[in-house]
């Protein structure tokens, strides 16, 4: 399931499943027995997939700008939602910098096709809005002449100082147009992409010459292009929003000296998979594996359609119809907190259910991770004890107790990047057993996912 989870008939159940009355009366009027609540919350702080920082030339041996002729070359495996943000600086100014729109440039298009071949007319050249703007190469506080400058970088910019575009005829800080050459004369952009792989790799070429490009008042001055970041994410904006101030995060440094250090050390703890969790199912119980058994082969109940399309229906009404050995209730969780209808979880929210319980019964859940091809989360088959050995209630953050889990049943894809995640059928696991995900295979923390704790009542 992708972040456009929940799609086709898998989808529908999901998103119309109702929670189930429990599937057993169990003894609510036992004085030991005490109300739990449990609260699954998605705690995913990451805000893009992944980023990384461009700064040697192909063939270059170490960091420096691009020359005409000289191409900076990285690449990344993104998945069919996903955008490509970067940002490197026009060597000659203040604090103009090549980027593209504030969302980034799609990597798919609407009918899924990769998107490659030249996509300079999707960049733009936009200032900062962090110094003022001098004529390029020539102004005593742009790039070129800044080690000669005796006031450090330049006063703020008084036009705005906001990130804008900087167009065609931008005005100086002396009141006059300049004439800045075509965009596509000064730097071109290029995507290739190897299906097999779901890798795309980005080309930024120095296009200029140094000879005829760039006219100011003293005459041809050179174009060189910085090292830079680039972001890949959902379109949510990564490095700046245009006609709002620099966030501080490390843009300026980057658009005035070409130092992307600080933006780069920023953005590295934002990158991972903020999956959205599924409506899931939960049981209370005492005795082992009422959901599956691990090492075993899923057993066909409705596990595999909750782990590869987050719909709960299946299990829920197996768990309902014909309870396993040891099962005294059952039901599901499939709206967040404060929302009308059910739907996925997606960071910051959470579901709640509430069960009663008495000593020696244990809590099992499962929830899918949203973008992956049948991975979900929960304890291990014995389930969580709802009591200690003193028969006081076990309350506070349970997460430490849960795991990772791939059900087996559909071969594993890169999380958030793999075209059939949420497809309703593709190859077949070559492993067929319940296991848990090792970290190897995926080794972002479980905590950084979710949060689960109980509350007694």
């Amino acid at each position: 399931m992708s972040i456009r989870s929940f799609r086709g008939s898998a989808a529908r159940a999901a998103l119309g499943l109702l929670t189930l009355s429990a599937c057993g009366s169990g003894d609510d009027t036992d004085p030991s027995s005490r109300r739990f609540r449990v609260r699954i919350e998605n705690v995913a702080p990451f805000q893009n997939l992944k980023s990384g920082r461009f700064d040697t030339k192909i063939s270059g041996t170490s960091p420096g700008p691009l020359a005409p002729g000289d191409t900076y070359e990285f690449s990344f495996t993104a998945g069919r939602n996903h955008r490509l943000s970067f940002a490197t600086m026009f060597g000659a100014s203040n604090d103009w910098f090549f980027g593209t729109e504030p969302r980034g440039i799609p990597l798919y298009s609407a009918d899924g096709q990769p998107v490659t071949g030249n996509v300079t007319s999707q960049v733009v050249l936009w200032d900062a809005g962090t110094e003022v703007n001098e004529e390029p190469a020539v102004g005593a506080h742009t790039a070129p002449k800044q080690a000669t400058s005796t006031d450090g970088p330049g006063i703020n910019d008084f036009n705005s100082n906001n990130v804008r575009r900087v167009g065609t005829q931008p005005v100086l800080s002396s009141g006059l147009p300049f004439n800045l050459p075509p965009l596509a004369t000064m730097i071109r952009v290029q995507l290739a992409h190897d299906s097999a792989t779901q890798r795309f790799t980005v080309r930024i070429e120095n296009v200029s010459d140094d000879r005829n490009t760039l006219s100011t008042s003293e005459g041809i001055k050179p174009v060189r292009i910085t090292p830079g970041v680039w972001v890949v994410g959902a379109g949510n904006e990564p490095l700046f929003t245009e006609g709002q101030p620099d966030r501080g995060q490390g843009l300026e440094a980057l658009a005035e000296n070409g130092d992307a250090t600080a933006l780069d050390t920023w953005l590295k703890p934002l990158n991972g998979v903020a999956t959205p969790l599924s409506p899931g199912v939960f049981a209370l119980h005492n005795a082992a594996s009422p959901l599956f058994t691990e090492g075993a082969q899923d057993r066909g109940l409705g596990l595999e359609a909750l782990a590869e399309g987050g719909d709960a229906s299946r299990l829920a009404n197996a768990l309902s119809s014909t309870p396993p050995a040891g099962v005294s209730k059952s039901g599901t969780f499939n709206t967040p907190v404060d929302a009308a209808v059910p739907g996925p979880l997606l960071p910051g929210l959470a579901y709640e259910f509430t069960v009663n319980a008495s000593p020696g019964d244990r809590l099992s859940f499962a929830t899918m991770f949203g973008q992956s091809n049948d991975w979900f989360f929960g304890p291990d088959e014995q389930g969580i004890a709802l009591f200690d050995k003193a028969n006081d209630p076990v309350t506070g953050d349970i997460t430490s107790k849960l795991f990772l889990w791939d059900a087996g049943t559909e071969l594993d894809e890169e999380p958030a990047v793999g075209p059939h995640q949420g497809a309703p059928e593709w190859t077949v696991d070559t492993n067929k057993t319940v296991r848990r995900v090792p970290p190897s295979r995926y080794g972002t923390p479980l905590s950084q996912h979710l949060r689960v704790t109980l509350t007694a009542e």
